[in-house]
């Protein structure tokens, strides 16, 4: 494993080499020639809700990035990660997470190097780079890269395979990163005119009522004892405190009890979540409730996104809508206060330059990987099998 940090730190030489050569030419070069510092442009970013958005999803990201550098990714991630989440599928999507996972297993060193770098770049170029070529860049990367984990990583939110549930994390949190993303490069006036805030308020009342629809449908298995109780007692087994685990088994035993009264409950819940987000329901009663909610969902159907594991790759889903939820329901009371401390100003140099370090952290992580993935892709090694019982 120690192969794995000395790739990764090989591999970040060149994102520090910008940062320390920024202020080193800087310092060396002569008066004469130095160019005047152009004027900063008033900050479209400066839209407080916005601005919150664009600093959680680029913190999102260098989370990310740094469960990715756990030490077990490298070999556990095929295995314990993609593996998993192709457990009942089809057999055509199974044969894409085979194939997928023998791509990584040929080279998981150099592929979990270059995640990092990756997710790592994104994060600092969306916080720094504001609303310049950088910070969009990282935005759009955000997007590309999003569908890529949504795909690629999350069997599309685990849609596929029986058992899905908003509860759980369907259908998936890289699809929110996604949403984020694409609310920021959206045009400005979208916000201004207060449209960005009732789209996410539809997102939310949406996400609910879909999650409303996949906790009925009879395949999922939510009507039955076993299905209602195994999606609590799943999130009870990962490491973790007692006093985190306990209150888990002992809800997963209460609903197998009585799963049609547990199972109407959550529904109904869900439905009535969503229709007042859909309606654009507003207040502090709604937002406790949803709070509330996502909170369950994140302790119970979640399990947190399952840190002492190794290999969590994400906090899951919950946080993601609860940022959402924040955003779109922005306390006046707030505005002031976040105007007065934005973030990483994109204006700064010290901002644009780490902004370009992101960058070229993220194109020395895409050209470090594309290599590997095509050369193995390419070859003809043996992919691992997923499960024994996959459809």
């Amino acid at each position: 494993m120690n192969g794995f940090y000395q790739v990764l730190l090989l591999e970040l030489v060149l994102p520090g080499l910008v940062l320390v050569a920024g202020p080193i030419f800087g310092r060396w070069r002569p008066a004469a020639v130095a160019a005047p510092a152009p004027a900063v442009p008033a900050q479209p970013g400066t839209i407080p809700a916005r601005t919150f958005l664009r600093t959680v999803l680029g913190l999102l990201w260098l989370l990310d990035a740094l469960l990715q550098a756990q030490p077990r990714m490298p070999g556990g991630f095929p295995t314990l990660v993609l593996a998993p989440v192709a457990h009942g599928t089809p057999r055509w999507w199974a044969a894409f997470v085979r194939w997928e996972m023998g791509i990584w297993q040929t080279h998981p060193v150099h592929l979990a190097a270059a995640t990092v770098l990756i997710q790592a770049g994104i994060g600092i170029a969306i916080l720094c780079g504001g609303d310049g070529r950088l910070g969009r860049s990282g935005l759009w990367a955000s997007l590309a890269w999003g569908l890529m984990v949504w795909v690629g990583g999350e069997a599309l939110g685990g849609l596929l395979a029986p058992g899905a549930s908003l509860l759980a994390g369907s259908p998936g949190s890289a699809l929110a990163y996604v949403g984020a993303a694409g609310l920021l490069l959206a045009p400005v006036e979208l916000w201004r005119s207060g449209r960005a805030r009732r789209l996410i308020e539809v997102g939310l009342g949406a996400a609910f009522l879909f999650g409303a629809v996949l906790q009925t449908i009879p395949g999922e298995g939510f009507w039955s004892a076993a299905g209602l109780r195994g999606l609590f007692a799943a999130m009870a087994a990962p490491p973790q405190p007692s006093a985190l685990a306990e209150p888990i088994h002992a809800l997963a035993g209460q609903v197998a009890a009585d799963p049609f009264l547990w199972n109407t409950a959550i529904i109904a819940t869900m439905v009535a979540l969503g229709v007042a987000h859909l309606l654009g329901g507003r207040g502090r009663f709604l937002t406790i409730a949803t709070m509330a909610w996502l909170a369950f969902a994140w302790w119970f159907g979640q399990g947190f996104g399952t840190p002492a594991t190794g290999v969590a790759t994400d906090p899951n889903l919950a946080p993601v809508l609860a940022v959402l939820l924040l955003v779109a329901e922005f306390p006046t009371r707030w505005e002031v206060a976040w105007q007065r401390r934005l973030p990483l100003a994109a204006g700064h140099g010290w901002a644009r330059r780490l902004a370009l370090a992101g960058a070229v952290a993220l194109l020395v992580g895409l050209v470090g990987s594309v290599p590997y993935a095509a050369q193995a892709a390419l070859g003809s090694s043996p992919a691992a099998p997923v499960s024994a019982s996959v459809n």
